[in-house]
């Protein structure tokens, strides 16, 4: 069964939030914390996560005040959505809805299961773990929900939030932020720093195609839809499909190289230090090499062909979905680069007509396809079918196979 609750919309520079609320009791059902630790296990050094370690007396503290009669928590609790790596039907997603003859925006839940990590506010509400259920499910609580971000962007709202307060160590805020106390050199970067970074510089750079069209949103065309309306440009993606994007070009586990780079003390840890770690994705010996320059340039050259070849007013393939896809071609003609040594404008534009010649036979706007959850799969798989990158022998629902070929062509 799934769960709704309505929610308030906020746009700020950084990015789409949105406010609800919700008793302890659910809350506690749908997030889990990562604490920030570094320890010694097996002769290893171990580290991840966000927050600092839960502290079960200052818990215990709270749980007795929020027994009293006169107990408040006013502040909200700051929470990332989707942080599981489910499949896109169990994703959390923002969707209008008509109720009771009044159309609000409403947070859908598909399940009753975490999936969502805490960024501020972890020993409020874990103290809850102290009262009854009873107690839990009659305590409301302001919730801030950031949908799709990224996990360098959940570090920096954390540090944000508590670089000035004296409990915090300002080594750790900065840490979590992609800094350390002096500026950190590029040769240091993580895979996911490197993908933040280059993410930046495509939104800001005059040179290129993305240039103030990369927003902090949900994965969720229809809220992007919304957020160009009330800006200049005509068409946008998410930062986390930017980040993605760029990672699955330099790594194939973003988690296990940032933690790898973690065990080594911070004098001798460089990106070469990644270089026992096989990988299979087609810029990953480039990352090593510190070589971003020629990693940016390929993005650059790539998607300037694809506007050239691809753009066209309220195309599909400049949608969030689109651009995940053009990453999935790109990785595709990479494989080739060792063979071609070409990254030129021209030569991606050629490699790009034989993928996408035939996309606009597709109709985007049938029924089978939705904004949100599994529309947006569907319309991937549609895509990767048509260009020979998918079978449908590959589609999990057997049943929407005649839909597939329907809207394919094949019968």
């Amino acid at each position: 069964m799934s769960l709704k609750y309505r929610v308030i919309e906020v746009n700020q520079p950084l990015g789409t939030f949105y406010v609800f609320k919700i008793s302890a009791f659910d809350l506690r059902q749908l997030v889990d914390t990562e604490p920030y630790y570094l320890s010694l296990e097996n002769n290893i050094f171990e580290n991840d996560g966000v927050q600092r370690k839960f502290d079960e007396d200052r818990g215990k503290e709270i749980a007795n005040f929020l027994k009293s009669t006169e107990s408040a928590l006013p502040n909200s609790i700051i929470i990332a959505g989707n942080t599981k790596n489910f499949e896109e039907t169990d994703q959390w997603r923002v969707e209008k809805q008509n109720i009771g003859g009044c159309t609000d925006d409403y947070l859908i839940i598909p399940e009753l299961k975490i999936n969502g990590a805490v960024i501020d506010g972890q020993h409020r509400l874990f103290s809850f773990k102290h009262l009854s259920n009873d107690e839990q499910k009659k305590y409301e609580l302001l919730c801030t929900l950031y949908l799709d971000l990224p996990n360098p962007y959940q570090a920096y709202i954390f540090a944000t939030i508590n670089m000035n307060q004296r409990k915090v160590n300002k080594s750790l805020a900065y840490d979590l932020y992609g800094y350390d106390l002096s500026e950190e050199e590029s040769n240091k970067w993580s895979p996911e720093k490197l993908a933040v970074f280059l993410s930046r510089k495509l939104n800001t750079d005059e040179h290129s195609i993305f240039k103030g069209h990369i927003l902090l949103a949900a994965n969720n065309d229809e809220i992007l839809s919304k957020l160009s309306d009330s800006t200049p440009i005509d068409w946008a993606i998410s930062t986390s499909a930017m980040v993605e994007g760029i990672l699955s070009l330099i790594t194939t586990n973003a988690k296990r190289d940032r933690d790898t780079l973690q065990m080594v003390s911070h004098d001798h840890r460089f990106r070469s230090v990644l270089s026992a770690i096989k990988s299979s994705a087609p810029l990953r010996k480039y990352y090593i090499e510190n070589n971003d320059l020629l990693i940016y340039t390929i993005l650059i050259n790539f998607f300037k062909a694809s506007y050239n070849a691809l753009y066209k007013e309220g195309t599909i393939l400049f949608k969030t979905v689109g651009v995940q896809v053009q990453f999935v071609v790109l990785k595709k003609i990479l494989h080739q680069l060792d063979t071609d040594k070409n990254i030129s404008i021209d030569y991606f534009q050629n490699e790009l007509i034989k993928y996408f010649f035939n996309v606009d036979k597709i109709d985007f706007t049938d029924q089978f396809f939705q904004f949100s959850g599994i529309g947006k799969t569907r319309m991937k798989n549609v895509l990767l079918i048509n260009m020979g990158l998918m079978t449908i022998d590959e589609i999990k629902n057997k049943n929407d196979f005649h839909e597939y070929r329907r809207l394919l062509g094949y019968e």
